[in-house]
């Protein structure tokens, strides 16, 4: 319960503050510690990540009032990338869905980028979040689940030397 509850923590931190890999941190704990499987960990660091992430959405969506050192004024007006972005997924908004989706499950494009251009976009929090959350769910499971995988004595790997 204890890792859990620091992978928790840790995939919320390092997701509004990136100074370290909530995925290395995750792997890192299935290797060396005996605690909950990969089936309880892989949701439980997505849940994490998708709070921390959250707040940038909601950032970038105005909703969230950032310190006066990162909110800046001096927005450019000439930047067309956003709204030209913007119509694309009103227009087809499958393709704005999809491409949360595999940025949550592969990380391409980068998922903070996504969750950024989500919020400036207006992108609704029912078209966002399944999307994100599918996406997180599914990579975090993985993650959490290679090293059993690939741990000898599995019967994907081979039984181990004797």
């Amino acid at each position: 319960m204890l890792w859990a509850l620091s992978v928790f923590a840790m995939s919320a931190g390092t997701a509004v503050v990136p100074v370290f890999s909530a995925e290395v941190y995750l792997v890192s704990v299935v290797l060396t510690q005996h605690g909950p499987p990969w089936w309880v960990l892989g949701p439980v660091a997505a849940v994490g990540q998708l709070l921390g992430k959250a707040v940038h959405y909601l950032a970038a969506r105005g909703a969230v009032r950032l310190p006066r050192l990162l909110n800046r004024d001096d927005r450019r007006e000439g930047w067309r990338w956003p709204r030209r972005l913007g119509e694309l997924c009103r227009r087809h908004p499958v393709v704005g869905a999809s491409t949360v989706l595999l940025s949550g499950l592969i990380g391409v494009p980068p998922f903070a980028a996504v969750v950024l251009a989500a919020g400036m976009l207006r992108v609704p929090w029912p078209v966002w979040l399944p999307s994100a959350a599918t996406g997180r769910v599914a990579r975090f499971c993985l993650l959490a689940a290679l090293p059993e995988l690939l741990w000898f004595g599995t019967p994907l790997a081979g039984a181990p030397p004797s």
